[in-house]
């Protein structure tokens, strides 16, 4: 058996091109280590760009050793994907520590303890890695690499459990032409809008402080808590990035942010680039002049106990996440050689309203038997048994052709033996294919169009299917992941080896996304109109014109493919549903006699909807 140096594990993040799962690093000489693996889509992989890109970041994050950088590893293809191999970096994303923050506040007794001067801590731990980067040297020819960040996020700020701090997605990073294969032409954006800087948003070219100004939107908006730029209307983030325009003062919105605070902060974002500090260095320098004179003592550790009280049940599932991906690795390696021939074939249901009785269900969906009864054990289709001893059985028709006198009675006897043996090993064969026919899942969902995978591998060419479904399980512990774009993935442990035949109850996924409404209004004699490789589809006509999907992930590319029968053909068109909502969801137009898309969203109305 081929050696497998990763395995993929529970999905910790997606994004528009790739997705990121917590991994084991597997060594011939019984070696585990815990990885970040970040996967490119399969939609995306086709594209030769996004993928050149994605081999890019590679290569940048490489060559970015610094306790502050999220480590890259290697470059890897599994499972037919192109994979990033990184440290694991045990936590969460800083967007997702201000989320928990913001909800722990507007409960009784609000948590106090996420000060200024912790953000300021934040703010200067990235500001120091993202310097090693600006300075990064090529360790062979000593050239400088000039990379750029230009996507600093509180997406892309991770904060482990122990309270460090480190910035990752180097994805779309502007380096030296020598280290990078792609290059962004003049007058192309790339990144999230509401934290460029207005060079950057303008298409012009970035330097250094760029970066700066993007750290300083995320520096005012954790002391702020709330985002600097922000508005239902793209085009209107634009407007506000372009012109700097920034309303509201710092020390009114939080009073504990004190004036020569808010002037470090401040400085950072100023429209002209000359004016800003002139390094991450600089920033990095400051807020801890800040921190010293202000006395203020923070470090990894007062974090860390910050993230435990704010996210304890976080915390704790992170470990039971990492026990069951490492407990599946241990049954699969202590598991004895399996006498194949002896597996049943039973089919698993999910089902809501059926009886579970005699089956244990954890949290985490880990399904097993107990006490399964000896009636659910089905043997093999095949009735047929393998000759204790083809060459003794072929050896006595032999003798008996021996003891007649007559050579043709020999030769017959001979032939009748031969048939027999190559017919009992036919036979002997098709009943271990037989006994080797893997178990069957059937997987049902409140969100009937899922992504599933068994053991990491994308099933149904990685596509989005309709459920319910039949999925072939691998005798054996399998882990089947059933995932929606913008939902937390749910995964579940299935051993074939306890003769389960229950139905359990149907999976519904948990929304973890924000998420732009989109109502899709056809005109046409008739198609089949899918949104995202099947994330939504819906057979359009003259009678049923338009339908709504609500939950398209925010802020990312998203696709629409029209299909149609008669005549056999299709077209597909992008788009990016940024800040829409209920009262005002983007319209896409579809004219299928043109064969062309329309957008638009709609004005508010008087109401302020």
């Amino acid at each position: 058996m081929a050696h497998k140096p990763y395995i993929l594990g529970q999905v910790v993040a997606r994004g528009g091109m790739a997705e990121v799962y917590r991994g084991l690093q597997i060594g011939r000489d019984g070696f585990r280590r815990l990885v970040a693996i970040k996967r490119i889509l399969p939609q995306c992989s086709q594209n030769s760009e996004y993928t050149t890109m994605f081999k890019d970041e590679a290569h940048i994050g490489q060559r970015l050793q610094h306790p502050n950088i999220v480590k890259v590893e290697c470059f890897d293809t599994i499972e037919s994907s192109a994979c990033i191999i990184m440290e694991f970096v045990d936590g969460l994303d800083l967007r997702s520590v201000l989320a928990a923050v913001e909800q722990k506040k507007n409960q009784p007794g609000g948590l106090k303890n996420f000060t200024p001067a912790l953000c300021a801590y934040i703010i200067a731990e990235v500001a120091r890695g993202l310097h090693h980067a600006h300075t990064c040297e090529d360790l062979v020819s000593r050239k400088p690499l000039n990379i750029i960040h230009r996507d600093i996020s509180p997406q892309n700020i991770l904060i482990s459990w122990d309270g460090e701090v480190k910035i990752t997605d180097f994805g779309i990073a502007a380096a030296d032409r020598d280290f990078k294969q792609t290059e962004t032409k003049v007058g192309i954006v790339k990144g999230k809008f509401a934290y460029m800087s207005p060079e950057q948003i303008s298409g012009k070219k970035c330097d250094p402080r760029t970066d700066i100004f993007a750290l300083c939107i995320v520096f005012w908006e954790i002391l702020a808590m709330k985002r600097l730029f922000n508005s239902e209307n793209e085009i209107d983030v634009i407007e506000m990035v372009r012109g700097c325009k920034i309303t509201e003062q710092l020390s009114k919105l939080n009073p504990g942010v004190s004036q020569e605070l808010e002037k470090i902060v401040m400085r950072g974002l100023e429209q002209d680039p000359s004016k800003r500090y002139e390094s991450m260095l600089a920033l990095d320098k400051t807020i801890r002049r800040f921190l010293a004179t202000t006395r203020s003592s923070v470090s990894g550790r007062e974090l860390s106990l910050i993230l435990g009280e704010i996210l304890p049940e976080r915390k704790e599932k992170s470990k039971e996440d990492t026990r069951l991906l490492l407990n599946n690795i241990a049954i699969n390696d202590s598991k004895a050689p399996s006498h194949k021939s002896k597996q049943p074939n039973i089919e698993l249901t999910l089902d809501a309203n059926a009886d579970t009785t005699g089956l244990k269900i954890n949290s985490n969906r880990s399904l097993h038997a107990t006490n399964a009864p000896s009636s659910l054990i089905r043997q093999p289709n095949s009735k047929y048994t393998q000759p204790r001893n083809p060459d003794l059985a072929a050896q006595s028709n032999r003798n008996k052709t021996q003891n007649s006198n007559t050579s043709s009675h020999g030769l017959i006897g001979l032939a009748v033996a031969t048939a027999l043996f190559f017919g009992g090993s036919i036979l002997f064969k098709n009943y271990q294919q037989d006994a080797k026919r893997s178990l069957y899942f059937i997987v049902k969902s409140t969100h009937q169009s899922v992504k599933i995978k068994n053991n990491g591998i994308p099933q149904f060419k990685g596509q989005y299917v309709g459920t319910p479904i039949k999925i072939r399980l691998e005798n054996g512990v399998n882990n089947v992941e059933i995932s929606r774009d913008g939902y937390q993935s749910e995964v579940m442990l299935i051993n074939t080896d306890q003769m389960l035949d229950k139905k359990f109850e149907k999976i519904q996924l948990k929304a973890v996304a924000t998420f732009s409404p989109v109502r899709i209004e056809y005109h046409g004699s008739g198609a089949t109109v899918l949104v995202n490789h099947g994330f939504a589809k819906k057979i359009m006509n003259v009678k049923s014109s338009f339908f709504d999907v609500l939950d398209i992930t925010s802020a990312t590319t998203s696709d629409i493919s029209v299909v149609r029968k008669a005549p056999a053909k299709s077209f597909s068109c992008s788009f990016v549903p940024m800040n829409t909502t209920t009262a005002r969801p983007l319209l896409l137009m579809i004219d299928d006699v043109r064969e062309s898309c329309s957008f638009s969203i709609p004005a508010p109305s008087k109401r302020g909807d």
